[in-house]
């Protein structure tokens, strides 16, 4: 069994998942994948990443190049946050992700503000963007929907769920199910 991996072509991502389920381990690790290739991530939060977690999925990877994972809250005005970030990753040399966790209220409807705070940055991004937030219910037999996946523009949805109460899990990716098994070092396939 192997540590997952994805191949990341700048593209943006809007991850829906169930909760508790290890989203914000899964954004941890393809951050740590872009980090082993050379790359730089930021990572935009209400909170930063819980320390004991980030370090089991990092473990192995040597100070000067997790150095290039920068972090920072997410947190006031809503537009302006996103602003900073994008500038952030404009001035930074070879960022290649930016991680954008817990950016929406965990339940209801998003607010216009922040769809439109979204939109605006991935528009403008020439980065791998990871917008990670709860899902929703579905109405129609599927496990999860990514709430206002009308409205935010991204290229690609991804669904993580937890079937069972065990470490399983599954990922979908458009029409492809990945099936993860989540250990304390990351999910492996």
């Amino acid at each position: 069994m192997s540590l997952w991996n994805t191949e990341l072509n700048r593209s943006s991502i809007h991850l829906a998942v169930e909760s508790s389920c290890g989203g914000t381990s899964l954004g941890i690790q393809l951050a740590r994948q872009v980090i082993e290739g050379g790359g730089r991530v930021l990572w935009a939060s209400p909170e930063i990443p819980n320390p004991t977690r980030f370090s089991q999925i990092f473990s192995g990877i040597d100070l000067t190049a997790s150095s290039r994972f920068h972090a920072t809250n997410l947190v006031g005005n809503v537009d302006k946050a996103f602003k900073s970030l994008s500038n952030s990753a404009k001035i930074l040399p070879n960022v290649e992700l930016v991680v954008i966790d817990d950016y929406a209220p965990k339940i209801g409807v998003i607010p216009k503000d922040i769809i439109v705070a979204v939109n605006d940055f991935v528009s403008q991004a020439s980065w791998t963007t990871l917008l990670i937030s709860k899902g929703g219910v579905s109405m129609s037999g599927e496990p999860l929907v990514a709430r206002a996946a009308n409205k935010i523009k991204t290229d690609q949805i991804w669904l993580l769920t937890r079937p069972d109460s065990d470490s399983k899990r599954k990922l979908f990716i458009g029409d492809e199910k990945v099936d993860l098994i989540l250990k304390e070092s990351g999910f492996h396939c």
